[in-house]
């Protein structure tokens, strides 16, 4: 008789193609489907607007060019259609109707609070031809998001990872690698690069925050090619939709206290001006493990942005300046000659974007963006210092054109991007280094996009393909080309599937890029340095909004590889002579890639819960001096679990949300004491963290109270070596978990619309 040949591992794969073909085909002549478009005024598409039917709740948010899908079942006849700063509008629809167009006009200011259990606030992009995850404000709301850094923890795309336990700072790390190869946006400008890439996340206030894009892989390069692994695209708040008077105070059981203002004016209906202000600080003075060295620096930080907008008959555009001073102090706690940590940030920015909308045609638009920065740092830890500045300049100008009604659009434009940087570093009692930067790239972009093919609704492309083309002159002596491509495939009005190609460059800072390493004793030994970083990205996405049992959900599955052709390696398995731990610093030589595998699932459960789970599987190999290893501090994997209340008649909002980390590796220590390195032997720890926050809302006050880390997991022994900072052991950059137990914090927030 013939056996069965499949393994059990090959049950479980068709087991899974079932439910997800089951899922694909599911909703076929299940339910009407609506589809439409919402713009302002001006006519510009809107995003993030929320639509929901006023019989069932059920809902969904408007993506990037005001187009919504929602499916609509029997006795679900009225849709309510909400927008912060706009009226709210509530309309019938006739027994067939399926399309939607409609202009919301400004009126008196629709509080977020009035919208929160409606509005879908974290969400996977269906329609659009790149992988986009949107976050809208109310979803920063259900933690202590007091950074951009931090609005991410409820999320499966973004990890915020430790750092450096002397610091007691955080880095974001996404699709298996550091921070430093997503680009950062603020309103599709490219802020906070070179010197300030370490930094940036932690430099924008989160009450400032009204909606992120993270836009995952190789997607557009309009607006820089540095978005190697992704970009993440902050669209702040603005004075004309904004609270005109906004004020939120915080504070937490470690000592940290927050206060934010925003002050908003309209001068008239085209003019309107706002200053944001922002002020923390962190007493950091506990010592939990009591090593002698406090578990956080302290640190105080002064933040302030002036915003001004204008809207004319054929000019508009926005003047923003914003100015900030950050300063951190941390080391030992009680010693004769103690180990000290200073370091002094600061930054001036000047950035803007014009654009001229009086085209007859409509189809027509061109615009600019401008960003200006000044940054400057000085760092010391025990002997190593460091001290540096770079200057940002750039210059952007577009030109779009869509035509055969829309099915084609094409975008070109140039740009001057300019750097100016400086590093100045000291290592120990070795000789003081200098690296000099001095970058001028100049650079033409083109895009092509082209829908055709309908599906159910006359609305929606089944297919999209949207190329881009960048050429960069770089180093004053070489053409880089940056070509990228995205397609979508719309499988049927619930499903839909991505592939995208592209590469990417950046420039790396070679100290400021590895901060972190100059908190231990480590001899830097620097054998060769590329003059930029680049990489190829593939992936593969799969999105789904099936409605099951009469329930919304949302299922998303990744897959991404990034494989560099240069590259910075940073190797720390290495000595200096025999015994001494080093930082070897080398042009790779060799294979360097990134695997990410993610998948998440979400369920509105009933009109006051929704829940959400994701996991993450990650593998980053590179070629180091001896071998192909894993690269150090990356997780093998990662989940998440979050619930959503929405209690006492949308009154009381609730979050709980639970983190579990996987191990990574650890630099190799064969030549480390025995004694040194209880905790920092091979692999890390999976550990588990679990936070929540509870709000509750009145009419113009927000009262909010939440804990962190209630699992009250902490690394113990953060710092190896930590009695003698001066051997040559002595470490305080593997940090892989909180060096903090439990934090509960309380908050409010007041507004005047």
């Amino acid at each position: 008789m013939a056996r069965n040949s499949q393994t059990p591992g090959t049950h479980g794969m068709n087991r899974l193609l079932f439910i997800l073909f089951t899922l694909l085909f599911l909703n076929r002549g299940y339910a009407q489907i609506i589809s439409g478009k919402i713009f302002d005024e001006r006519k510009k598409p809107l995003q993030g607007v929320v639509i929901v039917f006023l019989e069932s709740k059920k809902g969904t948010t408007s993506e990037a060019d005001g187009s919504f899908l929602i499916s609509r079942s029997t006795g679900e006849d009225h849709l309510i259609i909400s927008y912060t700063g706009y009226q709210s509008d509530t309309i019938e629809l006739q027994p067939n109707q399926n399309e939607i167009s409609l202009q919301l006009s400004e009126g008196v200011a629709l509080s977020e609070v009035s919208i929160i259990s409606q509005g879908r606030a974290h969400s996977f992009s269906l329609l659009q031809p790149h992988n986009i995850e949107s976050i809208q404000s109310v979803d920063f709301r259900k933690a202590a998001c007091c950074s951009l850094a931090e609005s991410f923890q409820s999320g499966n795309t973004v990890d915020l990872a430790y750092n450096n336990a002397v610091v007691g700072n955080r880095e974001i790390q996404m699709l298996g690698l550091r921070g430093i190869y997503t680009q950062q946006l603020i309103e599709n400008r490219p802020v906070f690069t070179g010197l300030m890439s370490s930094f940036g996340y932690d430099f924008i206030p989160g009450t400032w925050l009204d909606q992120i894009n993270i836009q995952k892989g190789a997607s557009s390069t309009l607006h820089g090619a540095q978005s190697m692994t992704g970009a993440i695209n902050a669209a702040l708040k603005k004075p004309d939709k904004d609270d005109r008077f906004f004020a939120n105070g915080y504070l937490d059981y470690h000592g940290r206290a927050e206060a934010n203002l925003h002050l908003n004016r309209s001068w008239s209906t085209e003019d309107h001006s706002g200053i944001y202000l922002h002020a923390s600080r962190h007493a950091g003075f506990r010592d939990h493990n009591h090593d002698g060295f406090y578990d956080d620096a302290q640190n105080t930080l002064l933040n302030g942005m002036m915003r001004n907008i204008f809207y004319g008959h054929q000019w508009e555009g926005q003047f923003n300046l914003q100015a900030l001073y950050n300063t951190r102090t941390g080391g030992q706690t009680k010693d004769a000659n103690p180990y000290l940590f200073n370091q002094v940030i600061r930054h001036v920015n000047l950035s803007g974007n014009l654009g001229y909308v009086g085209f007859r045609n409509q189809a027509q638009n061109t615009g600019s963006i401008y960003d200006f920065s000044h940054s400057t740092i000085n760092s010391n830890f025990g002997l190593n210092k460091l001290e540096g500045f770079e200057n940002h300049f750039l210059v952007q100008l577009i030109y779009s054109h869509s035509f055969a009604d829309d099915r084609h659009s094409l975008t070109i434009g140039p740009a001057i991007n300019f750097n100016q940087a400086e590093e100045v570093s000291t290592v120990g009692k070795f000789p003081t280094r200098k690296f000099s930067y001095r970058e001028m790239t100049p650079g033409m972009i083109g895009e092509y996009n082209i829908r055709w093919g309908t599906t159910d609704c006359a609305d929606v492309s089944r297919f999209v393909l949207s190329t881009s083309q960048r050429l960069d002159y770089i180093k004053n002596k070489k053409l880089f080309w940056s070509p990228r491509a995205s397609m979508k495939y719309q499988l049927n009005d619930f499903w839909t599937a991505r592939l995208s190609v592209g590469r990417g460059f950046r420039f790396n800072r070679i100290v400021t890029d590895n901060l972190s390493l100059l908190a231990t004793n480590r001899e830097w030994v620097i054998d060769s340095i590329p003059e930029y970083e680049s990489s190829w990205n593939y992936g593969f996405n799969i999105v789904g909004k099936p409605t099951l049992l009469h329930r919304e959900t949302e299922f998303n599955l990744d897959a991404y590889v990034t494989q560099f052709d240069n590259q910075l390696v940073v190797d720390l398995d290495q000595t200096y002579g025999r015994t001494i731990p080093a930082v070897t610093l080398f042009a790779l030589n060799g294979i360097s890639r990134a695997i990410s595998i993610s998948s998440s699932f979400k369920m509105v459960i009933t009109q006051w819960l929704s829940l959400k789970t994701g996991i993450r599987w990650q593998d980053n190999r590179q070629q180091l001096i001896s071998e192909v290893r894993q690269q150090v501090f990356i997780p093998q994997w990662r989940g998440l679990l979050s619930a959503d209340f929405n209690l006492l008649h949308q009154k009381l909002e609730w979050n709980i949300t639970s983190h579990a980390v996987g191990k990574s590796r650890l630099p190799d220590k064969r030549d480390f004491p025995h004694d040194l390195i209880h905790e920092h032997d091979k692999y890390s720890k999976p550990f588990l963290t679990i936070q929540s926050q509870a709000t509750y809302h009145f009419a113009k006050w927000d009262i909010y109270a939440g804990c962190e880390n209630m699992t009250n997991y902490t690394q113990h022994q953060a710092i190896i070596d930590a009695g003698r900072p001066d051997s040559p052991y002595f470490s305080a950059n593997e940090l892989y978990a909180p060096i903090n137990g439990i934090k509960p914090y309380i908050g409010f927030r007041f507004r005047l619309n």
